[in-house]
């Protein structure tokens, strides 16, 4: 099977997967995983809050609120790890340096950390979809 064909069912089977809402962070977990999402979306481009509230409510499936997104904004300006400048009357956020050091520490210490629950979920969706594939929704 090539690498097109297993990304291609996995996304497919995300159909049949229904993931829980969630409305605001309501763990230091959860406001962990933020950062890096928005770590991980400054790092792939430069944006503004509006665009990143609507990349980030795709992402999680749930809306993202000005009240959660700005003070996490600032939270990592603070660390240095992202740096705002004013550009035509919006601000656009970037990652640093040390934000992508960052972002990239953490995505390692994630992958090795989460890999076999990633990997037997993975497995597990792809038997659920190779059962329901012939079944209308």
């Amino acid at each position: 099977m090539s690498a097109d064909m297993s990304v291609d069912r996995h996304s497919v089977a995300e159909e049949y997967i229904k993931w829980p809402a969630a409305s605001q962070p309501a763990s230091e977990i959860e406001l962990g995983i933020l950062q890096m999402q928005i770590l991980w979306l400054l790092s792939r481009k430069s944006t503004h809050g509006y665009e990143l509230m609507k990349s980030l409510s795709i992402l999680k499936g749930t809306s993202i609120t000005q009240g959660t997104l700005y003070p996490t904004l600032k939270r990592l300006e603070e660390l240095g790890l992202i740096k705002g400048a004013e550009a035509d009357r919006k601000v656009v956020y970037h990652i640093t340096a040390k934000g992508r050091k960052t972002i990239n520490d953490s995505c390692l210490e994630f992958v090795k950390t989460f890999y076999g629950i990633f990997h037997d979920f993975a497995c597990q969706s792809c038997s659920f979809y190779e059962h329901h594939k012939g079944e209308k929704k």
